[in-house]
């Protein structure tokens, strides 16, 4: 009997006396000494296998071992799912690599029994570690206690659920992946394999968003907000409307806001309509709201970028801004300690608008929205696009304004425009016309000017170094009897150089600027250096200012941020300000958050003006229902105590699928996607009534908060911005029964604003039809392999294709609903001298929620009679038999990560249908004993002979292959690197053609008989085949194409 331990083996002796010697002497040596257990020597453990699940990303099924009831991981099974890098020695004595960091070093010692990370070292207790033969497993706690990596199992199912606070490399590709494919629809360059586009309903109400802020001072005054904005579809347009209520102040229109807008990006004439308080775009000064309408042909979306432009700013310290560009989340960033945050935005083509959005490290979302119109607007070559619009000011006049815009695209190059401006109130001249051009001299050197007369003039210029240092230089003139623009300024001059910089583990980003404002009698001056970087692990953030004004002393001051993360998920935050011009401290503030549990949060704050001895004091409390924010906050303010509180969510209304549910964000100017997988069952791709909701599916999206109905199924996807095409991947491989599959696995859809989109998505039950294949040859039936089995609908259309195995067995899963017949190719049986009893035979797949399917469709084949009729029979000469066997072998070169040495493999035959290449799989592995694979690309499915470690071994699967009657084949070597798949070369070859002299009789054969030397797909290789044959054969060759080939 062999005992299975960690690593060791006890072995019988050859004799009795020998072996009761040797337990005399072991017993004896266990009682007189002690023995010290290294961890890799254990008792009996058990390896099972786990699924490794990883919230909102999937996950994979490895290897783990038990051992008295406590998990062990293994280390580089883990590592390289995470992608985390990782190098095993050869024996598996130690596992060195880096966490996240190329700067966290870890190393994983056996022999030592220990872990060395980031300079420290953690002693590890006798069997935290186990070596099997293949793997070097880790106590599962390990994970958590050094590299964060909290690990929980569940015995029940055997599974295990890794959590993380960590930005993962695997989670930070993902979000990469998305970015690029954002960036990618943002080009226009997203494909789907179903396309769903725009509706236009009369009357739909779908969201409403609500905000109630109350404050309070004791002694003192109060006063109580309250704002209500409802969204929805009016006459195929975006309706949304804004009342808003101040307990100071009287309810009045003027504080209202509502606006249609009619959108339809096909329609290149007209694309967009707007009426309401609208957004003029103008140059004036305009501070009360204006009631109008506007057209334009412009698309809410673009097709292309072209470059980027830098644009930096500030907000609270710790937040996380999201850029958006045109309604598409392209980039994301987190402030650092000051709040200062910086984009490079990508250019598209037309006028971009980008929307920033802000949210707090504890999830707060901010409601406003900072609209920044960048000063470059290309269009492609000879595009045209314009807008006007006009209205009526609620201001004490009534003014009346009206703007219109024209652009076009002269080269690629180069954008002119021009257009007019009115506003009635403009006492220097109400009539304004504008000039505009936009001019790239190179791809890193951008310049754009606009005038208009009586008002003002000003240029932009932005160079880019290939090193990313940005100079930007702004200028602008002002008419100085204009009255249009408020402001009594001549000039403004303002130049700027960004500076990112990064040497080792030292990263940071400087901005260096001077902004000077000449006025009729005076010149003023700022200077800003902003200097934002991490300073030994802290997020730092250093700005120093200059005020220059003309016979007054300059006042140069400086503030600094700092952020540090505490244990226990404390947040500490100190700020200073010193001015330099009179040597003192100005103000000192604290900041302290930290989450008190999932949804909870509490932050504290001190702050103190030297200058006014002001004291303010500030404990705030925020928790997030899942219908709403809700937060209240105590601040004491010299002797002054005042009270805040605040709640806001939004309602969501869904009437077609009979929805009714809220949230705790802002949905009004969105929307959202209802997904109701079905059942069916009759093909039609239409709900029928009677037709079942489907259990089970699962879906990724580009975007938004996905929602899952256990009730009903149903899914639902929130927070999508409007007139955006989101791309939909499906998981045909969610369901639980192996009928239900998805006829279509990507969907592309046009998000409706203000309204949850019902897509019904068709869940198709596949059926199965299965039989024989026997050849009678004199007499005796037996199972004939290799025979290609083609299905047809009742309406003669190609529905699948199956290859009888080495019993005559068929069988091919993936028949609709509906009437078929199957038959054995015709072109085969013809080629091999054989007929088929039936011909063929018809069946029906039943409408069955679990699928149906049809059993003993079998084939009998018999040999055709040869015809031996022969007017005169010949004498035998000597003939030359010639081997026509043509095959053509293409080389391939692949360097590929996933494997560690270097092998070979063999590629044959392409399939867009997946039953076919199981089949082909099926086939061959029975006829080379090898491991075969099947790889997906583009839309193919391409059956891979694997694990051939040298070129013999190659040839020796080619030349069985060849006797088995492929002629086309690709030869793979798989050579191991650390980096993507690079395609690195690629031949084709030719085998020859042998020719053999042999003496045999002339066979017996008609006069008017054809022989078929080939069947190719490729047009080429048959050509080939022609033109060789005709050399040397004194026949007709011909091309005939049948049947595909």
């Amino acid at each position: 009997m062999t005992i299975r331990n960690a690593y060791s083996d006890i072995k019988s002796a050859g004799s009795m006396h020998r072996y009761l010697l040797i337990c005399t002497g072991i017993i004896f040596f266990l009682t007189v000494f002690t023995v010290r257990i290294h961890s890799q020597d254990l008792p009996e453990y058990d390896e099972i296998s786990i699924f490794l699940n990883a919230p909102r990303t999937g996950g994979v099924e490895i290897d783990a071992v038990i051992r008295d009831n406590i998990l062990y991981l293994p280390i580089t099974d883990l590592f390289n799912f995470l992608k985390i890098r990782n190098i095993p020695s050869a024996g598996l004595e130690t596992i060195k690599g880096f966490f996240i960091n190329p700067e966290a070093e870890y190393e994983i010692s056996r022999d030592e029994n220990r872990i060395k990370y980031q300079d420290k070292t953690y002693e590890l207790n006798k069997g935290d570690l186990i070596r099997t033969e293949t793997n070097l497993y880790l106590l599962s706690d390990y994970f958590r206690k050094i590299f964060g990596l909290n690990c929980i199992f569940n015995f029940r199912n055997l599974s295990v659920t890794l959590t993380s606070d960590l930005e993962l490399p695997y989670i930070r590709e993902m979000k990469q992946d998305e970015m690029r494919r954002n960036l990618s629809r943002l080009k226009g360059e997203i494909k789907a394999d179903t396309n769903i586009g725009r509706t236009y309903p009369l009357f739909k109400l779908g969201m409403a968003d609500w905000s109630a802020i109350a404050t309070e001072e004791i002694n003192g005054t109060s006063e109580t907000r309250l704002n209500l904005s409802l969204g929805s579809m009016i006459a195929g347009g975006e309706m949304t409307a804004s009342l808003y209520y101040n307990s100071n102040s009287s309810f009045t229109e003027k504080q209202q806001h509502y606006l249609w807008r009619f959108v339809n990006n096909d329609f290149k004439p007209l694309r967009q309509v707007i009426a309401g308080k609208i957004a003029t775009k103008a140059v004036s000064t305009i501070y009360s709201p204006v009631i109008g309408v506007q057209l334009t042909n412009t698309p809410t979306t673009y097709r292309r970028s072209f470059g980027t432009y830098r644009l930096s700013d500030r907000t609270d310290p710790g937040w996380v801004v999201e850029l958006y560009v045109n309604n598409v989340l392209v980039d994301y960033t987190t402030s650092d300690a000051s709040g200062f945050y910086a984009f490079d935005i990508p250019l598209v083509y037309g006028n971009s608008i980008v929307n920033l959005k802000f949210y707090s490290p504890w999830g707060e979302e901010r409601t406003r929205e900072q609209n920044i119109t960048i000063p470059f607007n290309f269009l492609p070559h000879k595009v045209f696009e314009y807008s006007v619009g006009a209205g009526i000011v609620e201001d004490t006049l009534a003014s009346r304004f009206s703007r219109g815009s024209f652009n076009y695209g002269l080269t690629k190059n180069l954008t002119i425009g021009g257009g007019a401006e009115y506003l009635s109130s403009v006492s220097s001249g109400e009539f304004m016309p504008f000039v505009n051009a936009s001019l790239r001299l190179t791809n890193n050197l951008l310049l754009s000017g606009d005038y208009m007369h009586g008002v003002r003039a000003k240029g932009t210029l932005t160079y880019r170094m290939p090193s990313n240092m940005q100079f930007d230089i702004n200028y602008t003139w002002y008419d100085p009897d204009q009255t249009a623009i408020n402001l009594n300024y001549r000039e403004e001059r303002k130049a700027s150089v960004s500076i990112p910089l990064k040497i080792g583990k030292f990263s940071s980003y400087q901005r260096m600027s001077v902004y000077q404002i000449v006025s009729q009698f005076s010149k003023y001056t700022t200077a800003e250096w902003l200097f934002s970087g991490s300073v030994f692990g802290i997020n730092t953030n250093l700005t120093t200012y200059g005020v220059f004004l003309e016979e007054i002393r300059p006042n140069i001051y400086s503030n600094l941020s700092l952020a540090f993360r505490l244990p226990a998920g404390f947040v500490l935050m100190p700020q200073a300000q010193y001015s330099y011009t009179s040597n003192e401290f100005l103000s000192a503030k604290i900041r302290l958050e930290k989450p008190l549990m999932k949804y909870a949060f509490l932050n504290l704050s001190y702050e103190q003006n030297f200058k006014t001895a002001m004291k303010l004091a500030e404990v705030g409390f925020r928790y997030d229902f899942s219908f709403a924010q809700t937060g209240v906050s105590v601040r004491q303010t010299d002797n002054k105590t005042s009270f805040v509180e605040y709640a806001r969510g939004s309602l969501i209304a869904d009437r077609k699928t009979r929805y009714f549910g809220t949230d705790n964000r802002t949905n009004v100017g969105r929307g959202g996607i209802t997904i109701v997988p079905f059942l069916d069952i009759n093909a039609n791709r239409k709900k029928d009534p009677g037709e079942p909701k489907a259990f089970g599916l699962n879906l990724r999206i580009n975007g938004g908060r996905v929602e899952k109905s256990e009730k009903d199924t149903t899914i639902r996807i929130l927070g999508l911005e409007p007139y955006v095409d989101y791309f939909i991947e499906l998981d045909p491989n969610s369901f639980e029964n192996i009928s239900w599959q998805l006829d279509k696995k990507s969907i592309s859809v046009t998000v409706d604003p203000n309204i949850l989109k019902t897509v019904e998505v068709p869940v198709m039950v596949s059926g199965e039809a299965n039989g024989t294949v026997s050849l009678d040859k004199n007499g005796q039936i037996n199972g004939q392999e290799g025979i290609i089995i083609n299905f047809f609908t009742k309406s003669n259309k190609p529905a699948g294709r199956a290859l009888s195995e080495n019993d005559g067995f068929y069988s091919y899963f993936g028949l609709r609903t509906g009437e078929y017949y199957v038959m054995p190719d015709t072109s085969q049986l013809r080629k091999l001298g054989m007929e088929s009893d039936p011909v063929s035979l018809s069946f029906k797949i039943s409408e069955r929620m679990d699928g149906d399917i049809v059993d003993n469709l079998n084939f009998r084949l018999t040999m055709k009679p040869g015809d031996t009729t022969v007017s005169k029979p010949e004498l035998p000469k000597q003939v030359i038999k010639k081997d026509t066997t043509y095959m053509i072998i293409h080389e391939v070169t692949q360097e590929l990560i996933t494997i560690a040495e270097d092998s070979w493999a063999i590629q044959l035959g392409a399939f867009r249908k997946r039953s076919n290449a199981e089949a082909y799989k099926r086939t061959l592995q029975k006829l080379l004993g090898k491991d075969v694979e099947i790889v997906v690309e583009g839309d193919y499915y391409k059956v891979r002979i694997l694990d051939l470690k040298t070129r013999e071994e190659v040839d020796r699967n080619i030349e069985l292959l060849q006797k088995n009657g492929v002629t086309e084949l690709w030869v793979i070597r798989l050579k191991a690197k650390h980096q993507q798949l690079v395609l690195k070369e690629r031949t084709d070859s030719i085998a020859k053609i042998t020719e053999t002299v042999v003496e045999s009789e002339i066979p017996v054969f008609s006069f008017e008989m054809v022989l078929q030397a080939g069947a190719f797909r490729n047009e080429i290789n048959a050509i080939n085949l022609k033109n060789k044959l005709s050399g040397m054969l004194s026949k007709p060759v011909q091309i005939i194409f049948a049947d595909g080939y």
